[in-house]
């Protein structure tokens, strides 16, 4: 019983979740303003001139991180790979009685805005889930799925969109 119960408060913090590694990398944008990214136990920080502008939210589980501009606008986005408890944010839709409180996998999309990220795309729950992803190109991801199935997705009008199916 003691050891369920361990289990469930172990689950309910995301000690079971892929764990992201730490690293930081430089990004330079169209501007020439020059931000420090970091992940550290899995969460994300941006940061110009040693101050920190914008941090995760403290219940997320970073996986991981990637620069590019992926909407094609010259200037550079800031892509998180995210596990979140629930599907949807404070806002869902109105179809949805009540968010669940399971873990799932997201996508978050951010614009830098003046000296704070601005979301751009917030992905409800991932489908297919991605166990790894790189920049293929300048502007398309690859995600690569548990099952290892390779797919390419490419910013839409909103969203990404996957072009790798026929």
């Amino acid at each position: 019983m003691m050891v369920g119960l361990c289990l469930i408060l172990l689950w309910a913090r995301g000690v079971f979740l892929p764990a992201g590694l730490d690293r930081s990398e430089s990004v330079s944008f169209a501007d020439g303003t020059l931000w420090i990214l970091t992940l550290a136990d899995n969460r994300f920080a941006a940061a110009c001139d040693g101050t920190v502008l914008w941090e995760s939210d403290s219940a997320w589980h970073v996986q991981d991180f990637l620069t590019c501009d992926i909407d094609r606008d010259g200037d550079t986005e800031i892509l998180l790979l995210v596990w979140r408890r629930g599907n949807y944010g404070p806002s869902k839709p109105i179809w949805v009685q009540r968010n669940d409180t399971r873990w799932s996998q997201h996508i978050f999309i951010y614009d830098r805005r003046e000296n704070t990220l601005a979301p751009q795309w917030m992905s409800s729950q991932l489908r297919p889930k991605v166990a790894r992803w790189s920049l293929h190109g300048s502007d398309e991801l690859f995600i690569l799925t548990p099952d290892g199935e390779e797919t390419l997705w490419r910013w839409g009008q909103w969203g990404l969109v996957r072009t790798d199916l026929p």
